[in-house]
């Protein structure tokens, strides 16, 4: 007569523990589920603001940009550094309004916002604004709400009532508006004679002039003025 295997039946107490154990991995699968959304979520940096001018009005085509850092230590070698990387831009709309909304790199330390683009930003009407730490607000915060009031360049009345007085279409307007006063100005001699200079050091360029009209320019290396420690950028200077 042949054998039959028959399969034997768990007591009681096994088939408790196999419920439990199947009850204990579907919460947990749905634990997992339900916090994709959160952890999702957490990843990105959620910034809006609104830029203006000293008089309230909304300041468009502004750059806003977001500056992530971090510390590099090389134990081997004996080396310590950091890095500044650029995550994302975006540019004020015709009120002034941004939003930016990027993917957190976990990997950086800190975050920034940058207010100005140096090829872009107008330097000569306001002042360059500092760069505004939002580290510890993402940590406790969801969407973050970042305003700036522009401030005007304590030089801008000077250079606004001469391009007034010399025109704004003139050579001399032109270069003032462009490019503020100039850091020296005065009489010098060159090949033809006498001539009138407006140096600017940190663009590296010098403008002559003869009777208020251009006579040549020539350009040098820039010189960068030392600046105080307090006012260096935390994110590791201008870029």
């Amino acid at each position: 007569m042949p054998y039959r295997i028959h399969q034997l039946p768990l007591n009681r107490r096994h088939a408790s523990e196999a419920r439990l154990r199947r009850a204990a991995g579907g919460f947990l699968t749905a634990l997992i589920l339900a916090g994709q959304p959160a952890a999702a979520a957490e990843r990105m940096i959620d910034v809006q603001g609104r830029i203006i001018d000293q008089e309230g009005r909304g300041a468009p085509g502004q750059s806003v940009r977001l500056i992530q850092t971090r510390r590099q230590i090389s134990l081997g070698r004996m080396q310590s550094g950091g890095q500044v990387a650029e995550a994302g831009r975006v540019v004020t709309d015709a009120e002034g309004f941004y939003h930016l909304s990027v993917p957190r790199d976990r990997s950086f330390d800190a975050f920034y916002l940058r207010f100005y683009d140096p090829n872009g930003f107008d330097s000569v009407e306001y002042r360059i604004p500092a760069d505004r730490e939002i580290t510890h607000e993402l940590r406790h915060q969801g969407t973050l709400r970042i305003d700036l009031t522009l401030e005007r360049s304590p030089t801008w009345a000077e250079v606004s009532s001469r391009i007034g007085a010399m025109g704004a279409d003139t050579p001399k307007g032109k270069i003032l508006r462009a490019l503020g006063l100039p850091e020296r100005e005065g009489q010098g001699t060159g090949p033809d004679g006498p001539r009138e200079e407006w140096w600017y050091y940190e663009r590296g360029v010098v403008y002559f002039f003869r009777d208020g009209l251009p006579a040549g320019s020539r350009r040098f290396d820039p010189v960068t003025p030392r600046r105080p420690e307090s006012q260096s950028a935390s994110t590791g200077g201008e870029r």
